[in-house]
């Protein structure tokens, strides 16, 4: 059995995808907390100054996506999933409907133009915006 080198330069997003999550109410004053904590885990993931704050962005319009469809006393859950270029932000609310954002609003279309990949699902009184970031290839 080897000891690993804490001297190494192997990150551990290198060495397997690292899984955050999170629970907070469904209150605007808490969508603070996930912004952040999307913005620090994409700086681990080597994404770029632009896509952090990308990806900031995205995760306040998930969140006011969100907030409209959730039951009373719920709580927003954030599933963030760390590999090295990419960060995937599940962010769920439960509703007491079915219920589904406005793929036809202006914060839809801003969200699909701040992330890699977006998905909406509903399954057992949940609502989940699925988003990933991606690390932009350099400009040169």
């Amino acid at each position: 059995m080897t000891t690993p080198d804490p001297t190494s330069a192997e990150s551990p997003v290198d060495a397997a995808p690292d899984v955050v999550s999170m629970t907070v109410p469904a209150d605007v004053a808490y969508v603070s907390t996930l912004r952040l904590t999307a913005a620090s885990l994409a700086a681990r993931c080597d994404l770029t100054v632009d896509d952090i704050e990308d990806l900031r962005l995205a995760v306040d319009e998930a969140c006011a996506l969100l907030l409209p469809h959730a039951s009373a006393g719920a709580v927003i859950s954030a599933h963030f999933e760390l590999t090295t270029g990419q960060l995937r932000v599940d962010t769920s609310v439960e509703t007491d409907d079915i219920a589904e954002p406005n793929k036809e609003s202006f914060a839809w279309t801003v969200l699909g133009a701040l992330t890699t990949d977006l998905d909406v699902r509903q399954q057992d009184g949940m609502l989940t915006i699925a988003l990933t970031k991606t690390r932009e290839a350099a400009q040169r």
